[in-house]
């Protein structure tokens, strides 16, 4: 049901299963034919939601009643949900009328966290997906289903762009959680006044579990991924400025091997558990993440954030709590080193898909240990304040906001970015006011890049 409504056309959904099936085999084809039947057995729900939808359309002159299902993935769970309860909690973006919203969890999704979930049911009232799934499914059919719809529940951006994390804080433990909390660190060996950093960095074994190779190619997400072993050196140097290292993690391919007592390999300890992840997070004095969902878990606590970020169009640019760097990208055919512009205008900026690197002949190079730790290190400096005033640095730094700033408001570059399965949500564009930082030590050695 979920999936149907992203299709133009019954045409485009009927040739999408049979292109599955051809993908994926005869198992494939059984799951499709379970959900048919899933959907055959209820459609009497179906037709009640029907009522209700024409009944809801009907009392929109009085009162406006929308529909929302939260989600239950990691990332979204934290910003799409936290985005809803800012601008509710602060009056912002409703209707004049009355307003009644009825969100529920859908029970069929895997919830990743359930400590977030808990945290969120505090705040707002869920109601049960029985019957308002199916109202839900009926109402994105019939035109003006927007009006009944919390559209920031389910839509990218994944960014608060109006800063209103600076003025609500969306989220709190209670006292007993707060206790819990200091206990377990103390069981990682961290006194109440130690500090602590959060490490995340991506690999493919997260999406391999969420969803199988089996029933999906995850290859196209392989230039996001990174060698955990290549964090070993920014580790063990915060270590040395006084910081402890929690290496984060649903589940991981491989350990985080140090002989460092300070650097910990949370991800494959047994105290891990759902209110760790967000307590970690929570309190870590900063996150140095590969840009994953994790990372709004901090940011959603006012921690200063370092993201490695690929593909340049989603710098996450407006908070100046935040660092950001990139991969250099390089044409292989001339060896030639590509400027910000370059990327946009070659349609690399929204390239979510690694052959489109590879039909481009763009090659991607790896940050090596040094640069991972270079760039803990200024994160590190802007957490503790101690950036020094520097005039070549500042005027750097102003240079990459508007220059940026030029290229993602420029639509143009857009006609170069041809894959049909990656359509560009306009909203994805938004970076409101750009306040990030970008790698000052990236900048200083590739001047050119800022052309």
């Amino acid at each position: 049901m979920r999936g149907f409504v992203k299709f133009k056309s019954a045409k485009e959904f009927i040739l999408k299963q049979f292109k599955d099936i051809k993908i994926y085999g005869v198992r494939k084809l059984f799951h499709k034919f379970y959900l048919f039947i899933k959907f055959l057995i209820k459609l009497p729900i179906y037709f009640i939601a029907l009522f209700l939808c024409v009944f809801i359309r009907l009392i929109s002159f009085w009162v406006i009643i929308r529909i929302g299902k939260a989600p239950t993935n990691y990332g979204q769970l934290s910003i799409f949900m936290a985005t809803y309860y800012m601008k509710k909690k602060l009056g912002l973006d409703r209707p004049k009328k009355f307003l009644l919203d009825l969100l529920y969890f859908d029970s069929s999704n895997k919830t990743y966290n359930k400590q977030l979930v808990k945290m969120w049911k505090r705040k707002i009232n869920f109601f049960p997906s029985f019957i308002l799934k199916s109202v839900d499914f009926i109402n994105r059919i019939f035109p003006g289903w927007r009006k009944h719809s919390i559209e920031n529940l389910s839509l990218r951006p994944e960014r608060d762009v109006d800063n209103l994390v600076e003025k609500c804080q969306p989220l709190h433990f209670t006292s007993n959680e707060e206790e819990y909390g200091k206990q377990m660190l103390k069981k990682f060996g961290l006194e109440e006044k130690d500090k602590f950093v959060c490490l995340a960095v991506r690999d493919n074994a997260y999406d391999a579990r969420k969803d199988p190779s089996r029933y999906r190619d995850w290859s196209y997400h392989d230039y996001r991924n990174y060698n955990i072993d290549d964090f070993i050196l920014a580790a063990e140097s915060l270590t040395e400025r006084g910081y402890y290292v929690f290496r984060m993690g649903v589940v991981v391919e491989k350990e985080f091997k140090s002989k460092n007592s300070k650097v910990i390999d949370y991800a494959n300890s047994n105290l891990k558990n759902d209110f760790m992840d967000v307590y970690l997070g929570a309190k870590c004095s900063f996150c140095i993440s590969t840009s994953l969902g994790f990372d709004q878990i901090p940011y959603l606590f006012k921690r200063p954030r370092a993201i490695l970020s690929l593909p340049v169009g989603d710098f996450q640019t407006y908070s100046d709590k935040n660092l950001v760097m990139t991969k250099k990208h390089i044409l292989k055919k001339e060896r030639k080193k590509m400027s910000l512009s370059e990327i946009f205008e070659h349609g690399l900026a929204y390239a979510y898909d690694t052959k489109i690197f590879e039909k481009k002949g763009v090659e991607l190079i790896d940050f090596t240990p040094e640069d991972i730790k270079d760039f803990a290190m200024e994160i590190a400096d802007l957490a503790e304040s101690k950036n020094k005033t520097d005039s070549e640095n500042d005027e750097l730094q102003e240079k990459f906001k508007s220059l940026y700033a030029l290229n993602i408001q420029n639509k143009n570059y857009l006609k170069n970015f041809s894959n049909s399965k990656n359509k560009i949500n306009q909203n994805q564009m938004l970076h409101g006011k750009i306040r990030s930082r970008f790698s000052s030590k990236f900048l200083r050695e590739n001047k050119s890049w800022l052309s």
